[in-house]
């Protein structure tokens, strides 16, 4: 719970590489709430990469 709580904190401070707005956690990746993109989330970590972007 301790890592859950950790890992949400962090995303906080995670914004979108394309538009800038801010990211929430989705189901195996995180969202971003203005333009909709889905990025994965591999071995725990967000990959915040344009070009893998769903």
């Amino acid at each position: 719970m301790v890592e859950l709580t950790k890992a949400l904190r962090e995303l906080e401070r995670l914004v979108c590489p394309v538009c800038r707005a801010k990211l929430r956690a989705g189901d195996g990746s995180v969202v971003c709430t203005g333009c909709s993109r889905r990025y994965p989330i591999v071995d725990g970590i967000p990959v915040l990469l344009v070009d893998r972007a769903g």
